[in-house]
């Protein structure tokens, strides 16, 4: 007769050994996987707004609005030809600045695709040009290709997905952009250097395809309004602040981001205070103090000569 053998009582079953080497290399090449994109999308690295005085850089000379720096929803972003506050909730900028003189143009075309902004922080999310698709809005420049049209690689610096805004193409193609026309023409007729910052503020505007809060699964926020605040110096070469006087003129505008607007940017002229007052930033941080509350109270008065539109 075969002999009985009782069977062992088993414990709990354990991993199965063959499944061992495959679970290590998964592991193993999603790691490297990680610390390659790490390598190709590196994280800008947390720059603190006292760092890198406003002095340091022509295109935010005057200050820091928002006091940007490593919050994601103020995120302090120094570009070469602009510098600006971005926002990670809203998926669009705060604020940008540039300065623009008659020595950044010239006759560089502009690029055909807007970039993602690879240099943000690896958890922020992307905002791509596609993104934009179908939303009834344009990608609105801030810092616009016009005023850096020296050579390509300034000109297309500019188009970038952290350099734009959700504007009604009504409000981009008209009013806004008549009034980056007239700073253009100032900087070349009046051999100025202007200093200009500019952005979005409020929730809410009317597009092509009707009234819009967000897109693309609410990452991009549409602004109720855009504003811009402009301080315009004589060009004498030098960025000193010392140009800058309580008799500086100064332009500050707010446009409703509508469908329902035409070419004339001077009825939208209002102070910087004002501006201030709807975004809760802060203009002219590094000019005196009697000087920046002078010109925060102006409301540009100069009499605008009527410009023709531009033909596309």
């Amino acid at each position: 007769m075969p002999r009985y053998h009782p069977k062992t009582p088993r414990g709990p079953r354990g991993p199965n050994k063959q499944l061992i080497p495959a679970i290590v290399l998964v592991v193993t090449l999603a790691v490297a996987a990680y610390k390659n994109y790490e390598t190709h999308h590196p994280a800008a690295p947390p720059v603190a707004a006292t760092t890198l005085p406003a002095s340091a850089n022509s295109n935010w000379l005057l200050g820091n609005p928002s006091n940007a720096g490593t919050d994601p929803d103020n995120f302090l972003q120094i570009k070469p030809y602009f510098v600006g506050s971005y926002n990670n909730t809203k998926g669009i900028p705060n604020w940008v600045s540039w300065r623009l003189t008659k020595d950044d143009l010239g006759d560089a075309p502009r690029r055909n695709k807007f970039s993602t902004d690879t240099t943000l922080p690896s958890f922020f999310h992307l905002v791509s040009e596609k993104d934009y698709t179908n939303s009834g809005f344009d990608r609105g420049h801030l810092c616009p290709h016009g005023d850096r049209t020296k050579n390509h690689e300034m000109s297309y610096a500019t188009f970038v997905m952290t350099n734009v805004m959700p504007q009604s193409h009504e409000l981009n193609e008209k009013a806004w952009n008549m009034l980056e026309l007239y700073c253009r023409g100032v900087a070349k007729k009046e051999n100025a250097r202007l200093y200009i910052t500019a952005g979005p503020t409020g929730v809410g505007g009317t597009g092509n395809n009707g009234y819009r809060e967000s897109f693309a699964n609410k990452m991009v926020t549409v602004p109720k309004e855009c504003w811009k605040v402009i301080v315009i110096v004589p060009d004498d070469g030098s960025e000193d602040l010392g140009d800058i006087t309580d008799s500086t003129r100064v332009i500050a505008v707010v446009m409703p981001n509508t469908d329902q607007i035409g070419y004339e940017w001077a009825q939208f002229r209002v102070s910087p205070a004002d501006v201030e007052t709807i975004t809760g930033y802060h203009f002219f941080t590094a000019l005196p103090s009697t000087v920046a509350d002078a010109l925060r109270r102006k409301i540009d008065r100069a009499t605008i000569e009527k410009q023709d539109p531009p033909r596309w």
